[in-house]
């Protein structure tokens, strides 16, 4: 069974490879399977989200899916990685993570230049799971993630196996660890992934950042990718709770409530990378939550655009 559905993937990313070219484009709306990437200033009602309400039936299509896909993602891991040079798993990587999307019916609305090759620091505000599929299939890389991740059902093989950095948050030896892995990182040419804040949050106002990841950065004198996240229901342009990964929420509560949407919206803003040159790790964070805390504001004073 799960030879099958590995082979039929790898038809399917072969069906639908001469889509991912159209990665760097500032205004080009991406379509590959069911995966919609469009520009921001958009209406919302053009979203394929809106055309089908929840019901329990589509929820168990996307929970087969899902798990169709989490099989999909361990034995491209465990077959193909180990035979794949960066560029080819960062592919790999980008095209699992936008048919995952696809099959949960969320839709990515970006604003700002995606860069097609990015080895440097992406710094996001940080509000769901879904934070890390979204940013994967814009511009793939190693992400930081509490070491908790690695416990969690399935979700914590493919981490691994994507070579996600691990740190414990009470450790300082950890958190060396962290920037050491890191600085390699950059060496090997891939960007690294990380939410400072430490926690999630229902994405309203940006929390504290924690600046020890930033010491990589300025180590390996490498650009700060901010990155600016939002979830709305599509239908109404108004902030979704259907996202949230806050509080005592758990992974499969969390896990229902995106299945019983069809009408998530990300809204994702790239903004202007950040030179670490004669910063500090403190200062750097802190342009860094600037940069980030302002689009939040302006995306949240946004009108909705719903026609």
């Amino acid at each position: 069974m799960v030879i099958i559905v590995y082979l039929v993937t790898v038809l399917m990313e072969r069906s639908t490879s001469s889509q991912s070219g159209q990665q760097g484009s500032r205004h080009s709306t991406v379509i590959e399977r069911g995966y919609t990437r469009v520009m921001q200033h958009e209406p919302l009602n053009n979203s394929a989200a809106t055309a089908r309400r929840p019901t329990p039936a589509r929820a168990l299509v996307k929970a087969i899916g899902l798990m169709l896909e989490l099989v999909a993602a361990m034995l491209i891991l465990s077959l193909l990685f180990p035979r794949l040079q960066r560029t080819g798993k960062l592919d790999h990587t980008r095209r699992w993570a936008r048919r995952v999307l696809a099959i949960l019916q969320v839709e990515v609305r970006c604003a700002g230049m995606v860069p097609s090759d990015c080895a440097g620091l992406v710094v996001a505000n940080h509000v769901s799971w879904l934070d890390i599929l979204v940013i994967q299939s814009l511009m793939p890389g190693i992400f930081v993630a509490k070491a908790e991740v690695r416990r969690w059902p399935l979700f914590g093989r493919v981490a691994q196996g994507c070579s996600t950095i691990f740190v414990r948050r009470s450790s300082s030896r950890s958190a060396r660890a962290m920037v050491d892995a890191s600085v390699a990182a950059f060496g090997q040419g891939y960007s690294v992934v990380a939410f400072p804040e430490g926690t999630s949050t229902d994405g309203s106002d940006l929390g504290v950042f924690h600046a020890n990841i930033f010491e990589a950065a300025i180590r390996s004198n490498t650009p700060v990718q901010p990155l600016t996240l939002r979830y709305l229901d599509a239908r109404t342009g108004l902030p979704s709770d259907a996202a949230l990964f806050i509080g005592e929420t758990s992974l499969l509560s969390s896990l229902r409530a995106v299945m019983a949407t069809s009408s998530l919206t990300t809204q994702v803003h790239v903004g202007a990378c950040i030179d670490p040159s004669g910063q500090s790790r403190k200062s750097l964070a802190m342009a860094t939550h600037q940069a980030i805390r302002g689009q939040l504001m302006a995306l949240c004073e946004t009108v909705p655009s719903v026609g």
